[in-house]
């Protein structure tokens, strides 16, 4: 069964997840769309204003944390780059959070998973962005949520998009990167043109701390210039296959998707 405690934890990790930095300013999502599986949301929903007021007070305490140290840049700041330059400020876009609860009416997550849908806000169209950007995280059941999310994370991954440089951590042993869909789960969404394939990639890592991806796609995949091998082919019918073909995935990489866009990885 979800907690609060839990939902607030991974909406600071979807906050941080869809950071835009700028110079001296890094923004963060405004407004937050929690779905909760059927029976989590009949748990939460009488409670769900007092969860919203205590996850707005912990998203403020956080962005007074990120703003709090002067001497040593906080871990987003070195994540995101930020290190040599006068320390940036953390701020919401918007002026105040916008935090909903809905059921996940798709029946796509299980008891006690999360799953966070968020942008920027009302304002994002001044960034220059013709569509909302979405930032998605998903806590899987039985995953402690943390707010310190270098602790958790596996991996990172490095890229920019149509809104600007974004850092998405790896938190789980497998994950699918993609366009996605209605119909097509991702964990890592990009926003991008339709060279990328609603389900392009898969990495997973190993028993052993190894890191493996596999090509899904249309158009490709390489790694470091190199193209991967395609796992997927069509039998006659024209049904997909995938023929579960694997490469080792050294960190760090490049990893390019049908050369129109590119991800740094690299294993924590």
């Amino acid at each position: 069964m979800v907690t609060g405690d839990e939902i607030i934890a991974e909406l600071i990790r979807n906050a941080e997840a869809g950071a835009f930095k700028i110079r001296y300013t890094v923004l963060l999502p405004s407004v937050f769309h929690v779905y909760l599986h059927e029976k989590d949301w009949d748990t939460v929903r009488p409670v769900a204003d007092f969860v919203r007021r205590e996850a707005e007070r912990a998203l403020d305490e956080h962005v007074a944390t990120l703003n709090k140290k002067k001497r040593e840049a906080p871990a987003l700041v070195k994540k995101l780059g930020l290190g040599g330059i006068a320390k940036p400020t953390f701020k919401p876009l918007q002026q105040r959070w916008e935090i909903t609860f809905q059921k996940d009416s798709e029946e796509r997550l299980g008891e006690g998973e999360i799953e966070i849908y968020s942008d920027f806000g009302a304002e994002q169209t001044e960034l220059g962005v013709g569509e909302k950007t979405t930032f998605i995280t998903r806590k899987p059941a039985g995953m402690a949520a943390t707010s310190d999310s270098g602790k958790q994370a596996l991996a990172s991954f490095q890229y920019s998009d149509q809104s600007g440089g974004k850092t998405f951590l790896m938190t789980r042993e497998e994950i699918v990167i993609g366009r996605g869909g209605k119909a097509v789960w991702v964990d890592l969404k990009l926003e991008g043109p339709a060279d990328i394939s609603r389900e392009h990639c898969r990495i997973r890592r190993d028993k052993n701390g190894r890191f493996w991806i596999r090509d899904l796609s249309q158009f490709g995949t390489a790694v470091n210039g190199t193209k991967l091998e395609g796992s997927i082919e069509r039998n006659g019918s024209g049904d997909k296959m995938d023929r579960g073909i694997d490469s080792e995935l050294r960190s760090p990489s490049r990893i390019t998707l049908a050369d129109v866009m590119t991800l740094n990885f690299e294993a924590r």
